[in-house]
């Protein structure tokens, strides 16, 4: 499992790639940054969900690693979305405080029920209830990435051009709603013969 210190180093790098191809005002490139970055991240999770399970991990530890990796998806887009329209493109986008304080929350809430497993995990024991809890809040996780994927092809944000506002925080949406959807697919279908 990845240190506080390993999460605090992927989460700068991560952040840098995307405020300075928003500082140049280039969505194709920051459109592959921001893939790029999720694809890491996503890669990173399921290998190690992965790993643990043919390890023989507990289920206790394979849903903290699950929960603690879609933490760190919505942590990069929440601090994504800070920096890039606090201190980048100041002024152009008013409602982007919204989307960091919801990808925040969503983070908060990963790394409490990680840390929730964590400590079941410590004393040997498996929660049924609470990973029956968690299995549901994976499926809904998965279901509302779906949603939000189709829906921003629908609306036209995604590819979006750099002369509307909201530009950066659609291709941080999309590409963080594919990683967390990527991860939680991987949960879901591995969890059913585990």
């Amino acid at each position: 499992m990845p240190s506080l210190f390993a999460w605090m180093i992927a989460l700068t790098l991560s952040i840098c790639v995307i405020i300075l191809t928003a500082a140049i005002n280039n969505p194709v490139l920051h459109m592959i940054a921001s893939g790029a970055v999720s694809l890491v991240l996503a890669v990173t999770a399921i290998r190690e969900h992965n790993a643990l399970r043919a390890a023989g991990a507990s289920k206790s530890v394979i849903g903290s690693s699950t929960a603690r990796n879609t933490g760190l998806v919505w942590a990069w887009g929440g601090l994504g979305i800070l920096v890039t329209y606090a201190f980048i493109l100041q002024n152009r986008w008013p409602e982007w405080w919204h989307f960091f304080l919801g990808f925040v929350l969503a983070a908060i809430a990963s790394i409490i029920f990680s840390n929730m497993l964590d400590r079941d995990a410590k004393v040997e024991r498996v929660d049924k209830s609470v990973m029956k809890v968690g299995r549901t809040l994976v499926m809904v996780q998965l279901a509302g990435m779906l949603v939000a994927i189709i829906s921003m092809f629908i609306d036209g944000k995604f590819p979006r051009d750099a002369s509307y506002p909201d530009w950066a925080g659609c291709n941080i949406f999309f590409f963080g709603a594919l990683a967390i959807a990527a991860i939680s697919l991987n949960a879901l279908t591995t969890a059913k013969d585990a």
